[in-house]
């Protein structure tokens, strides 16, 4: 029987990335098991902004060993952290990069010195773009993102089916309201992958005949992903993570800012919509989500896979098989918003994966034209 494993962002090294397959024995020698098809979440790149030049290549060699293996056996999301190679990166060389690099590395941080940096580089959006968030940038790296673009091997979103029934929905940052609403699409989850599948194909025509002249055209998936300008980052799609935003520090003014997000309120999420994501890391989440974090999900190490369930008017982040929802004054609600984080902290240590099982149920991919169908084995 087949197994289905879904991969949170599997940022880290190499070998790192194999001993976690190797943890859920879907190893045969140097390649995936014949029996294992697997799901990455999405974000190839940049694990390690002090180490950029080895993190850099060992997300070149993680992705290629990724693509390397046949579309029916890998499928890969795209994350910000990808599509940020043919967006805010697609025209910059290495040289450029590397002064960008170094110029905000020396700020070390200081946000009132951003404005020196832009001074400097104003084609791109901060100092932390650069110095940290994208700091293992390649033109090597671009060119294979555009490379599996034009072959069809990165999806926008998948569909799968939970061992109890429940049809999923597998984005790289998960959906809201707000992405529903853009898309003209019911709060289902086939609906919603295959019209999300249809904007990234058209996104990719649009500029495939540049891309194949050499033209640095950038990607536009906007306005569901929006990328990052000079002097603004992105947000959207890709960009947005979970947040209460009524916690101590919660910035409402930047974290909900319209066009671009990059936070989402929870309770925005499409009601009676299952979804698995990556994206937030797990001490991400507990710093975003407040008191919204259970105790269970606080004790929690990192690499666990962890559920964002909404009831009634409050969320609460906790491991999976949490009965519970532990957060004051909450009544339980059906249907549920529900967001399973697989996680995104492979450089951390061992993690578990969802490992679903492939059923005999089908969604047809508009992107790959290939059979799909996840299901989960919780």
């Amino acid at each position: 029987m087949t197994r289905t494993l879904v991969m949170g962002d599997p940022q880290g090294p190499f070998d790192k990335l194999l001993e976690v397959l190797d943890r859920h024995a879907a190893l045969d020698g140097d390649r995936l098991a014949g029996d294992v098809v697997l799901v990455s979440i999405g974000d190839h790149f940049d694990y390690d902004f002090h180490d950029w030049q080895s993190a850099g290549q060992q997300g070149l060699r993680l992705l290629r060993w990724l693509a390397g293996h046949d579309a029916s056996q890998v499928r890969l999301l795209l994350g910000n952290h990808d599509a940020s190679r043919v967006m805010e990166l697609v025209a910059i060389s290495d040289e450029r990069f590397a002064a960008a690099r170094a110029f905000a590395q020396a700020l070390d941080g200081d946000p009132a010195c951003n404005a020196r940096f832009l001074a400097a580089f104003p084609e791109l959006p901060s100092s932390g773009l650069a110095g940290r968030d994208y700091a293992s940038f390649s033109v090597e790296q671009r060119a294979l993102i555009i490379e599996l673009l034009l072959a069809g091997r990165f999806d926008l979103a998948l569909v799968g089916e939970l061992a109890d029934g429940r049809v999923v929905l597998l984005t790289h940052a998960g959906i809201t309201r707000r992405e529903l609403a853009m898309l003209g699409a019911p709060a289902e989850p086939t609906p919603i992958a295959a019209t999300l599948q249809t904007r990234l194909a058209t996104a990719i025509d649009e500029v495939r005949a540049d891309w194949l002249r050499g033209i640095p055209t950038p990607l536009s998936l906007e306005p569901l992903h929006v990328a990052g300008i000079p002097g603004e980052e992105g947000g959207g799609l890709l960009y947005h993570r979970p947040t209460n935003p009524d916690r101590r520090g919660a910035d409402r003014a930047w974290g909900l800012a319209a066009p671009r997000p990059r936070r989402f309120d929870p309770r925005t999420l499409p009601l009676g919509l299952t979804q698995i994501a990556g994206h937030t890391g797990h001490n991400k989440c507990l710093t975003e989500l407040g008191g919204w974090a259970t105790q269970a999900a606080r004790g929690r190490k990192h690499g666990g896979i962890r559920t964002l369930r909404l009831a009634a008017s409050c969320a609460a982040c906790r491991p999976p098989r949490s009965r519970s929802c532990r957060s004051p004054g909450c009544a339980e609600c059906s249907p549920a918003q529900r967001l399973a984080a697989v996680a995104a902290d492979l450089r951390r240590g061992p993690r578990d994966l969802h490992q679903p099982q492939l059923i005999d149920r089908s969604v047809e991919s508009p992107v790959a034209a290939r059979r799909w169908i996840v299901a989960s084995d919780r």
